[in-house]
């Protein structure tokens, strides 16, 4: 069963948060009220997942550390480790 977004449509709430994630079955209808405050809910068109905020590059060496394989551009299509 998939999770779904909804928000009240009167704006937010401090019950639901101004979002609530309902798992909806395939063949079921959407609800039209919120399970936790009653308000009528629309279900949230843009479903976007949070990217995660890159404050600033990491260093090669917290690179190496992390796992990753840290390599060096030396020409057209070329690279080498570091």
């Amino acid at each position: 069963m998939p999770l779904q977004r909804f928000k009240p449509v009167s704006g937010s709430c401090k019950l639901c948060s101004g979002e609530i994630e309902l798992q909806i079955k395939g063949n079921a209808t959407n609800p039209t009220e919120c399970p936790k405050c009653g308000q009528e809910i629309e279900s949230c068109v843009n479903l976007t997942s949070p990217q995660p905020k890159i404050l600033r590059k990491p260093s090669t060496s917290e690179a190496k550390s992390a796992g990753f394989q840290v390599l060096k551009r030396i020409g057209k299509g070329e690279y080498e480790k570091q």
